[in-house]
């Protein structure tokens, strides 16, 4: 079996390798024959007794466990408020309600999804909301306007233009408020929903049914006041918070993905006989020997012991763009 290093019960440097045994058995029978054990593939080492062990080295250990971690990490999205929420892919925090976020950024993360539909959202809100808006407060600013749509038949238009902006461009707030209530965590949205669902659920009811309420309640027109558009506006509002949000994180992400497009992919390993292989650069272990020709950029952080050149180290100050 494979001896992991935090299982080890014990480590030894064997020709430029560390090697991992599980009993101090295992490792007397190899330091007593150690040519018995290796076979000149470095990524063979291994030594066989009754218990069928096998001893590992960092190339066969390490490999495995970077890539687990990397597909793990890939496939991971959280909150940036609430690190400890991990989730397989993207949706709401639980708790805040904001949009989760890849834990890992990679160079293929693509245009947000939440951005776009949020985005669209807004534009109809803010294509229905302001006739609303003009409806139920253009006539303090404009009193002909009055009389050009009357109030027996104002509030039906706004009712009509302001339901789909609270129901639908506002449903996202609804559901993040739902999932607050559901984990007694609340949040931003559960007071957006609230707000906005009261205003526009009494709006409707002074609107179809305005015998309900009593005379105190109604204007000079006979008809009770509504709020379709504090409803309208204020979920246009919100969302356009969460358009510029997610815009700012997008950019953030943009340039994190520039910067990793700036790496180099592979990396060209030399092996004990001066071999070349090209690897992956994510597969490049401490120890490993890197060859870099003239013009080629360097994979990962280490030290030069042959040869010398000229290095631009831009990337190193995280800028994504040529500095000029």
């Amino acid at each position: 079996m494979a001896i992991l290093p935090d299982r080890a019960h014990s480590s030894i440097r064997y020709q430029d390798h560390q090697l991992y045994f599980c009993s101090a058995s295992c490792e007397s029978k190899f330091k007593a024959h150690p040519d018995r054990y290796l076979t000149e593939d470095a990524s063979e080492h291994s030594h066989h007794h009754h218990h069928d062990h096998h001893e590992v080295s960092p190339d066969q250990i390490k490999q495995p466990h970077h890539q687990a971690e990397k597909e793990n990490s890939e496939g991971v999205w959280t909150c940036p408020m609430h690190p400890e929420i991990r989730r397989s892919g993207p949706g709401s925090c639980p708790v805040c309600g904001m949009a989760l976020e890849p834990l890992v950024a990679t160079a293929s993360t693509g245009p947000s999804d939440e951005l776009h539909d949020m985005t669209r959202r807004f534009w109809l809100g803010l294509l229905l909301a302001f006739p609303v808006l003009v409806l139920e407060m253009g006539s303090h600013l404009f009193p002909d306007l009055r009389n050009t749509v009357p109030p027996q038949y104002n509030t039906w238009l706004q009712l009509l233009l302001a339901s789909p902006v609270v129901l639908w461009c506002g449903w996202p707030f609804f559901a993040r408020a739902g999932m607050s209530l559901r984990n007694r965590s609340l949040n931003m949205f559960t007071l957006v929903a609230m707000g906005t669902g009261v205003a526009w659920v009494y709006s409707v009811i002074a609107t179809v049914f305005p015998s309900w309420f009593p005379a105190s309640f109604r204007n000079m027109d006979g008809l009770v006041a509504v709020y379709f558009e504090a409803a309208a506006v204020i979920t246009v509002l919100v969302l356009l918070g969460q358009v510029l949000e997610l815009r700012a994180r997008e950019q953030t992400s943009g340039a994190i993905t520039a910067l990793l497009n700036l790496a180099p992919k592979t990396a060209r390993r030399l092996d004990h006989d001066g071999h070349e292989t090209d690897i992956n650069a994510e597969d490049v272990l401490p120890g490993d020997k890197l060859r870099i020709r003239p013009g080629e950029s360097i994979p990962v952080d280490g030290i030069v012991i042959e040869g010398k050149t000229t290095v631009d180290e831009s990337m190193v100050t995280g800028e994504s763009m040529p500095v000029t």
